[in-house]
């Protein structure tokens, strides 16, 4: 167990365009020129939302492939609705693959809480000055806070909330909500991350990667390399994958070198030059300068991706043991 003098680690802690300047200037009246079939064009269900707003495409495919429609046409339900940028850093064919449907309708059951939440408007509304987590459908919680200049939830911006539909709530956010993953599956589906979502499979260490480490107590950190990095140390036919005959026979080792058994975001890293051990057995070691944090010298280009064991870090170098 890496014990850093810190404090306290904080865990708990899919519009655009004119679509988006028309959804919050006239609500559901931007909707009022839509072909909603059945539904009100004034008031939507959130299927409705989902499925005529073009900027949510992504969301209603997810929705769609996970078989989750009928769960967003239950009655007093809120939907953090993630826009397409939103899923820029995920591998959306991954996400929707059919072999993670358990995994996609995770993600999505995460973003619904059963019960109607208001930001700043009408007479139950949060407002200014509240943090206060809910439930969600998942079974986790998320973590919303309004304050007088924004809205976040588990720190992700809301850019549009209070969207009345027929059957409950939308707030439109800037990211996807991901904290109920583990390492593994969020590798699974960031796209800087599928070559070593495949390494760790070939090298038999997703059980291990899904875990809290051998300590057992708090999770892993995981330094992990990008695909430019990976291909660049290991792609030697420059085919731009890594192939059985490329795989080195301490690969499991040198993926090992990536990972502490213990738990640290990057201000949690000291000031110094600080050794700490590695699942591999040796040990790496990790440094803050100016808000900078590096391993064996190599820079964090992606800190603090939080991930239900642990977090990850992204590197654009493979450490060697």
């Amino acid at each position: 167990m890496t014990d850093f003098d810190t404090p306290s680690r904080h865990w708990s802690v899919l519009l655009t365009g004119l679509l988006v300047l028309a959804f919050v200037g006239t609500g559901c009246d931007a909707f009022t020129d839509e072909d909603l079939g059945d539904s009100n064009p004034q008031s939507p269900t959130i299927v409705g939302y989902v499925s005529e707003v073009q900027a949510f495409s992504i969301l209603e495919n997810a929705v769609t492939g996970a078989g989750l429609a009928d769960d967003l046409e239950s009655d007093g339900i809120t939907l953090f609705a993630p826009k397409d940028g939103a899923f820029a850093p995920l591998d959306e064919s991954d996400l929707t693959a059919d072999s993670n449907s358990d995994l996609l309708e995770e993600i999505l059951t995460y973003h619904v809480v059963p019960q109607r939440i208001k930001m700043r408007e009408g007479n139950n509304a949060l407002g200014a000055g509240t943090t206060k987590q809910f439930e969600t459908l998942e079974g986790g919680t998320v973590t919303v806070q309004v304050t007088e200049d924004n809205v976040t939830v588990n720190g992700v911006t809301v850019s549009n909330a209070d969207a009345d539909a027929s059957n409950g709530v939308v707030h439109v956010t800037e990211g996807v909500l991901l904290e109920t993953v583990d390492a593994v599956d969020r590798a699974e589906v960031t796209s800087q991350f599928r070559v070593l979502r495949s390494l760790i499979e070939k090298t038999g260490l997703t059980g291990t990667l899904r875990g809290l480490g051998p300590d057992a107590s708090e999770g892993l950190t995981v330094f992990a390399p990008t695909n430019a990095a990976l291909l660049g140390a290991l792609d030697s036919n420059e085919n731009g994958e890594i192939d059985d005959s490329e795989i080195p026979s301490n690969a499991s080792e040198i993926l090992q070198y990536h990972v502490l058994d213990s738990v640290f975001l990057a201000g949690d890293v000291p000031t110094s030059a600080t050794d700490v051990p590695t699942l591999e057995g040796t040990d790496v070691t990790v440094q803050r300068s100016n808000g900078t944090v590096t391993v064996n010298g190599n820079e964090v280009s992606v800190p603090n991706v939080e991930v239900d064991n642990g977090v990850i870090h992204g590197i654009d170098a493979v450490l060697m043991p």
